[in-house]
């Protein structure tokens, strides 16, 4: 057994219920006391031995015919010592309450709303508990329940409507008025406001700089915001209760819709958890291609950031020169799988079409005027003085800070945490080829576009060595059960089509285990975490997307600056709304 296991049982020993060491996936869980949460919360922070100060994502799970029917499920990293664990504790339907750690970790505010809002768990002792991605005068239950049904309910938004009243209103109109409507709708005079300093304003959801589906309500004084709080779930389209309704293979396009601009590391980030869930060993050829794949992902999701970030600024030459590469690469993507945006290329236990020397040339060519291209950029904005007066010394955020409300990618980078999943748990080909992680001071907006820029080389770099290492093979897995024969063999072969029939109309059958599993994505950490009960289809799935994570930090990062650097600060999490609503 670990020690930690050992450490948590013989310090709680009424309190930790089990533990589990699973070994074939290198995970450590516990299971302990719902009324002793926040006790043994606090020591996993605040012990050296311990040292979780990294809250990756907090989510729950359904057990209607259990007596303690809810799961709350709490996923921490402990940066000092590279350690994962799962902490679960189990709620009864009489009473769904447990304690609040946002005064432990700060990122628990939004992960905690969201549990609440989707399966009706409450938190006591949280400072803001209310709905997060339903709106907040949604009144037909918490879809993520096993009870509410996959379609909804048919709830619309509604409001109650009053007519205005005057000497003709009649009688029963004004008697079914409360005394306060009757003043505000006979516009009766009243006391005369008290003039304040504050003024509350709304910037978005219809503003371009917010993707039209966010919106933020800014307090100010004057032109400083003294509170930002975003509002979330304009793009709520419940993927995590469509994907229990879903075949595991059937839920790869709907990663794809995530985040639309990187939808390869989607992609990747889902078939590796279902891999992980399978303990499916992928070829190694497979493997070269995926690292070459999702790196070519992440030049263009920086790319796009890096020219849609300038142009909110009001540098427009830079979107046209970051785009014009995005779209060789681009081509290249349409080129191996037929799809540019939304792509589906990925496939559990490998990949669907294999890396043509065309391509590698093509690829080959980009990499060696891409340096060039960088320096451009770099020479265009470290000389704008509009761009270092908007970007340096705004949106500061200090690394001890940063790590505490769960931030990660490059966002964490920039505050001088060399975290990056690809080092901690090397997966793909990372493993096997030599890069650095960039590493910013001061984590402030400057810093992030910075190590963004890096990244960019890194990965040119990473790609290249791939392509010289990569070696010859099948790209995917030999697995009969969970994997359909080659589409040449189905057109020809009896048996060949019988095991496509099956595979297709019967999914597989993972083992009854759980399994989370973190993919470095451009945006940050992208998890997914597995619950299988045996059958085709996922009991659970839980996606944590970086950039619902990262709006967490939002009003932390916003106060005390300008409005105008609200744009900068949003723009510098690099956020998808359609990965953080979901």
């Amino acid at each position: 057994m670990h020690a930690l296991l050992e450490t948590l049982k013989a310090r709680f020993p009424e309190a930790v219920l089990s533990v589990k060491d699973d070994q074939e996936r290198r995970e450590l869980s516990v299971r302990v006391a719902a009324p002793r949460l926040l006790e043994i919360a606090a020591f996993l922070h605040d012990d050296p031995s311990a040292a979780f100060d990294h809250i990756t994502d907090i989510c729950s799970a359904d057990y209607p015919d259990d007596p303690e029917r809810f799961e709350v499920i709490y996923h921490f990293l402990s940066l000092p010592h590279a350690t994962r664990l799962r902490v679960k504790a189990r709620l009864t339907e009489d009473q769904p309450t447990i304690a609040s750690i946002t005064g432990i970790w700060k990122g628990a505010d939004f992960m905690e709303r969201e549990v609440y809002d989707l399966m009706g768990i409450r938190f006591s002792g949280h400072p803001d508990l209310r709905r997060i991605l339903m709106p907040e005068d949604y009144d037909e239950g918490h879809p993520l329940r096993k009870d509410f049904p996959t379609e909804g309910r048919g709830w619309r938004s509604r409001f109650e409507f009053l007519p205005r009243m005057d000497e003709s209103t009649p009688a029963e109109t004004e008697e079914a008025c409360t005394e306060e409507q009757r003043k505000v709708f006979r516009s009766e005079p009243g006391p005369a406001p008290r003039r304040t300093e504050e003024l509350l304003l709304n910037m978005g959801p219809q503003h371009p700089a917010t993707h039209g589906v966010l919106r933020v309500v800014l307090e100010l004084d004057g032109e400083r915001i003294t509170k930002a709080t975003p509002d979330l779930g304009y793009l709520h389209r419940g993927v995590e209760k469509l994907a229990e309704g879903l075949a595991y293979m059937q839920i790869i396009p709907h990663t794809d819709r995530l985040d639309y601009v990187c939808s390869m590391t989607n992609n990747y980030a889902y078939v590796r958890a279902v891999e992980k869930l399978l303990n499916l060993e992928v070829p190694e050829r497979a493997e070269y291609i995926r690292t070459i794949v999702a790196e070519m992902q992440r030049i263009i999701g920086h790319l796009f950031w890096l020219g849609t970030q300038a142009l909110d600024i009001g540098a427009m030459t830079v979107f046209f020169w970051t785009f014009r590469e995005r779209e060789v690469l681009l081509d290249l993507f349409e080129k191996l799988c037929g799809a540019r945006l939304t792509l589906n290329y990925f496939r559990i236990g490998g990949v669907d079409s294999d890396f043509t020397p065309d391509l590698v040339q093509r690829l080959t060519a980009f990499l060696d005027a891409f340096p060039g291209h960088i320096k451009e950029y770099d020479e265009l904005l470290q000389t704008n003085r509009i761009w270092i007066g908007r970007t340096k010394n705004v949106a500061v955020i200090s690394g001890e800070d940063a790590i505490n409300f769960g931030l990660t990618g490059p966002v964490l980078r920039a505050s001088g945490v060399a975290y990056d999943v690809r080092k901690l748990e090397p997966y793909g080909a990372y493993g096997k080829v030599e890069w650095e992680v960039p590493v910013g001071k001061n984590g402030d907006t400057y810093d992030r576009y910075w190590v963004r820029m890096e990244e960019l080389r890194q990965s040119s770099r990473i790609i290249r060595q791939c392509l010289a290492q990569m070696p010859e093979g099948p790209i995917v897995a030999d697995a009969p059960q969970i994997i359909p024969p080659p589409k040449a063999k189905v057109m020809r072969d009896m048996e060949s089509l019988i095991h496509h029939f099956i595979i297709f109309t019967q999914g597989f059958k993972p083992p009854k285990a759980e399994t989370y599993c973190a993919t470095e994505a451009p945006k940050g950490e992208l998890g997914f975490f597995i619950i299988s009960d045996g059958s085709p289809r996922p009991y659970r799935m839980k996606i944590r997307s970086p950039s619902f994570v990262h709006m967490g930090a939002f009003d932390h990062m916003a106060r005390g600056y300008l409005i105008s650097d609200a744009i900068t600060i949003f723009g510098t999490y690099d956020i998808v709304m359609g990965e953080c609503d979901r």
